[in-house]
């Protein structure tokens, strides 16, 4: 027995003076070819980068060059605390951000409380026991979006400001997209674009406002007048990109030097816009001039360099001596 155990005993000791030296060995090196991948995914990237840093949570696809984001993943992105509501193609955000908080005069809210108060006495005896809340109180300021969007329209509405989409508004993966140029427009943001590496880049802008200013304060209410007249008596049965594009033939000509430089003297000048000398140009507009008229105000631009147009196959100076860009509808356009 006493052999046996020996036995044994030594060959336990054989087994583990070769595991050890095992054990102890450095571990083997990764091959290059692993290395060389592990690189590889360290540089993999998103397409958009947020201030200087790739931005991993927004759903994106790329369409015939256009970069198009969700509203509801870019909007979680910009402001975590929006309301976000979307159903049936069409997307719905509410936020709210404060701005500044501005305490209130205190000899202000004195006066104040005492001018409410028509017992002297209690009025000053009001003062007294509230001159710890009025030395808190403030006004706090706020900054609010209100935006709509809706799948296949060719514009979303942020703020009351209409921003056109010339490729549409889109569905990735059953949500509400626009182009990533136009979203950043609502949070004022600064658009770039990295080629090399294939990237939209994003900035915020230094002592910029959270969102879009409201179309009430951008809008020129005598330009909106006119401009949605004019594209009404020449263009109200065409489609919308027709109606845009007679747009921007006005106001190519109010930027032109060779022109008037207000729309009323560019719409007047004589024997330029028919509606114009014969009145139609007083009616009431339908809403989808108006539309394409506060879109042009807002940077729509569908012929950038129009100065012209006449009826398809009519014989005018434009047709005659200008160079033609393109027809839409029932429109011929020059420059």
């Amino acid at each position: 027995m006493k052999t046996r155990a020996t036995s044994f005993l030594l060959a336990a000791l054989a087994v583990v003076s070769l595991v050890l030296p095992v054990l102890a060995a450095e571990p083997e090196e990764i091959p290059q070819e692993n290395t060389v991948e592990t690189a590889e995914i360290e540089e993999v990237h998103t397409a958009i980068r947020l201030d200087g840093e790739d931005v991993q949570d927004v759903e994106y696809e790329f369409r015939d060059g256009v970069c198009y984001v969700t509203v509801s993943s870019f909007v979680s992105l910009m402001d975590a605390e929006a309301m976000v509501e979307e159903e049936n193609g069409v997307v719905i955000v509410n936020a709210s951000t404060v701005t500044e908080i501005i305490p209130m005069d205190q000899e202000a809210a004195d006066v104040e409380t005492v001018e409410m108060t028509e017992d002297a006495e209690t009025a000053e005896e009001t003062v007294d026991a509230e001159e710890d809340d009025a030395e808190l109180a403030a006004n706090v300021v706020t900054a609010d979006l209100d935006l709509t969007a809706a799948a296949g329209a060719d514009y979303f509405v942020a703020n009351g400001r209409y921003l056109y989409a010339a490729d549409g508004l889109v569905q990735v993966n059953g949500r509400v997209a626009v182009p990533v140029r136009q979203l950043a427009r609502v949070f004022n943001l600064t658009v770039g674009y990295d080629a090399e590496r294939e990237q939209v880049l994003l900035d915020r802008q230094e002592d910029a406002e959270p969102y879009l200013a409201a179309g009430v304060s951008v809008y020129d209410s005598d330009t909106l007048y006119w401009l949605s007249r004019i594209i009404y008596a020449e263009s109200g049965n065409q489609p919308l990109e027709g109606k845009i594009a007679v747009g921007n033939v006005v106001m190519n000509r109010v930027k032109n030097p060779r022109f008037p430089d207000n729309i009323y003297d560019v719409l007047f000048q004589k024997n330029q816009f028919t509606p114009a000398a014969s009145g139609s140009i007083y009616r009431d507009p339908n809403w989808e001039s108006v539309v394409a008229a506060m879109l042009v105000m807002d940077g729509a631009e569908v012929l950038p360099n129009a100065l012209f147009f006449n009826g398809v196959g009519a014989r005018s100076y434009a047709s005659r001596t200008r160079t033609y860009v393109a027809t839409i509808g029932d429109h011929a356009f020059y420059k």
